[in-house]
């Protein structure tokens, strides 16, 4: 049970993903162009606030803010299409994997009513893990996206700010990675364990004469929740911790600025939103992978019901032996 789950089957996801493949380009296209037009905001504001506060430039300052609530209102707008068609993209690969699924558990050869009634459990929990295939490209493009355009505006506008941002996300990467291998192996021993609690549902149910199956029943609630309570510790450590240092970051950011030369007011409250995205689109992608991991079970058992062997039902078909 402690054993580490395998890694995820990267060709297996990606087969799942080519009869949506036009989605997911309409998908990562708007997170994309989010991404891009959200820089807009940030950097317009410094100038807004030099226009409004040393230059009195009131029509300038006007133009600015009619240029970020623009902004605003189309990075709003992808966000709320990409939402939309990550849904159906999801939806669709949801059911085709499920199809998969069922095909492989008709050729069981043999499985007891125990077993079966444990079964339903993959079809739901465990298949949607597989929804992170999806997630992998909607939020991890956006979140690419952004880090790489945020890390070069930061650049160019306070290069020394670079050797003070590096080490923060070194150290958050460092931080994070250490902690989210516990966290495969707990997600995978929850979803073991709910998959033991639904067979106990339809078990119990049919000897709900004997007075000793609302204790055996309470059991299996009590191992999925000691095992949940386990994952939710996990991934705490794991999403406060980079979380914590994404808050300190943009900080640093505007100290070594300030340190360096950087004393405009409208520049430093660009800076300080520039780093916030570095460090936050960041964090998101560390978040993104320990999504990946916490999903590692799931994922492989619903391919091992989708590979199941005919050997064994083929056989089943054959005349008996019979001795020369």
């Amino acid at each position: 049970m402690e054993d580490r789950p395998a890694a995820l089957p990267t060709r297996r996801l990606l087969g799942l993903l080519r009869p949506i493949r036009a989605g997911l380009l309409a998908m990562v296209g708007l997170d994309t162009t989010s991404a891009l037009v959200g820089l807009i905001p940030p950097l317009a504001l410094g100038t807004f606030v030099a226009a409004l506060v040393e230059r009195k430039d009131t029509t300038e300052g006007v133009l600015l803010a009619g240029l970020m609530g623009l902004a605003m209102c189309v990075e709003a707008t992808a966000n709320f299409l990409s939402e939309g068609i990550y849904t159906r993209n999801v939806s669709q690969m949801y059911g085709n994997l499920r199809l998969q699924m069922f095909e492989g558990a008709r050729r069981l050869s043999s499985i007891d009513e125990r077993e079966i009634s444990g079964l339903p459990s993959r079809f739901i929990s465990d298949a949607e893990s597989a929804g992170v295939a999806v997630l992998l490209l909607d939020s991890g493009a956006m979140l690419l996206v952004e880090f790489a355009a945020a890390t070069i505006a930061l650049g160019l506008l306070a290069p020394w700010t670079i050797p003070v941002v590096a080490p923060a996300l070194g150290a958050t990467w460092f931080v994070t990675r250490r902690t989210q291998e516990p966290v495969a192996s707990a997600s995978q021993i929850r979803q073991e364990e709910l998959e033991a609690m639904t067979s106990s549902v339809t078990s119990e149910l049919a000897h709900r004469e004997d007075p000793q199956s609302i204790r055996r029943f309470s059991e299996a609630v009590g191992r999925v929740q000691t095992a949940e309570v386990r994952v939710g510790w996990l991934e705490a450590l794991n999403l406060q911790g980079s979380g914590g240092l994404a808050k300190l970051g943009p900080v640093a950011a505007v100290v070594a600025a300030a340190f360096t030369g950087t004393n405009q007011v409208g520049t430093l409250i660009s800076l300080y939103l520039i780093a916030q995205r570095v460090f936050f689109g960041f964090d998101g992608m560390v978040d993104l992978s320990l999504d990946l991991n916490s999903v590692r079970g799931a994922v492989a058992r619903c391919f091992e019901l989708v590979d199941t062997s005919t050997t064994a039902t083929e056989a089943e078909q054959l005349p008996p032996a019979v001795d020369l």
